[in-house]
């Protein structure tokens, strides 16, 4: 597939992908990271790798935010456009992008590996500094309350892993057959 074919199926499965975050799950089992780290693999445009992830977790969120999760922000009336929380998992794509582009250059089981392990560090150490430094936060704002935070998320941590190998695959996997799909369609009529 040349990149005028590609950008469409790419979108296409970040699109469905993140229709994984709006279905019940157990904390930090989402298809998040592993959108980043599709888009940073096969998005072509350097700003698109960025902006569509980013784009897709905010729909994601603000839906969310307004529908199941709608009772944690009873001090904002109306629409939840958005919350200090949101930053820092914003901050985390961002960070998980650049890296997965820099990794995945050459895309191959290791490299996406490495992606997904990466992915889940930079994501684990953003967001749960971000527990911390909140006005929300539950922690003292002193060096204990940012280990308590990193040691409460650790169980969070191994789902976000789980999520990212079993997500990335689907994303990765899917891509691939269709690719495939794709080539033997053309040899066939081509």
């Amino acid at each position: 597939m040349d990149a005028k074919n590609k950008f469409l199926p790419v979108i296409i499965l970040m699109v469905i992908g993140a229709f994984g975050k709006l279905l019940p799950h157990i904390p930090n089992f989402t298809p998040t990271e592993s959108i980043a780290i599709f888009g940073a693999a096969y998005l072509g445009s350097k700003y698109m790798k960025y902006i569509i992830p980013l784009v897709i977790l905010y729909l994601s969120d603000f839906i969310i935010n307004n529908t199941i999760a709608r009772s944690f922000f009873v001090e904002q009336e109306g629409i939840v456009w958005f919350d200090q929380y949101m930053i820092y998992n914003f901050i985390a794509l961002v960070f998980i992008v650049l890296v997965s582009t820099k990794l995945l250059k050459k895309i191959n089981a290791t490299n996406v590996f490495l992606s997904i392990l990466s992915a889940s560090i930079i994501f684990f150490m953003i967001t749960n500094y971000g527990s911390w430094a909140s006005e929300k936060s539950i922690y003292t704002n002193d060096l204990s309350g940012l280990l308590m935070s990193y040691t409460a998320g650790i169980p969070f941590f191994r789902t976000t892993l789980l999520s990212n190998l079993l997500f990335s695959t689907i994303l990765f996997g899917s891509y691939e057959m269709i690719q495939s799909l794709v080539s033997k369609r053309a040899a066939q009529f081509g």
